[in-house]
């Protein structure tokens, strides 16, 4: 079962799982890639409930007004096709309805 998560509160580096920035020719580190999504106006985050890891994520970048932009959406290979990516999209799409 995969749950989604708004918040980075309670989310530690070590739940990253790996494979994230497939084709990238320098990934950031999990160190980094926390710090993006600690640092991003909103976050969805797609965990594992079995391995509590990250298996997808979305950030948005906001003026808090008008405009936001999504930078990354990411799911891991062995969990795409099961309609995380929409649901990530989905649930940004509300929650960033919800908080302007």
């Amino acid at each position: 079962m995969i749950r989604y998560e708004t918040s980075v509160e309670a989310i530690s580096v070590d739940m990253i799982a790996d494979g994230f920035f497939e084709g990238w020719p320098n990934p950031p580190s999990k160190d980094v890639h926390m710090q993006i999504l600690r640092r991003s106006s909103y976050v969805v985050l797609a965990v594992d409930d079995v391995t509590s890891n990250i298996v997808g994520f979305i950030t948005a970048i906001s003026d808090g007004v008008l405009c936001s932009y999504i930078p990354l959406l990411e799911v891991l290979p062995r969990y795409r096709r099961q309609g995380i990516g929409n649901q990530l999209v989905h649930t940004m799409i509300r929650q960033r309805v919800t908080t302007t």
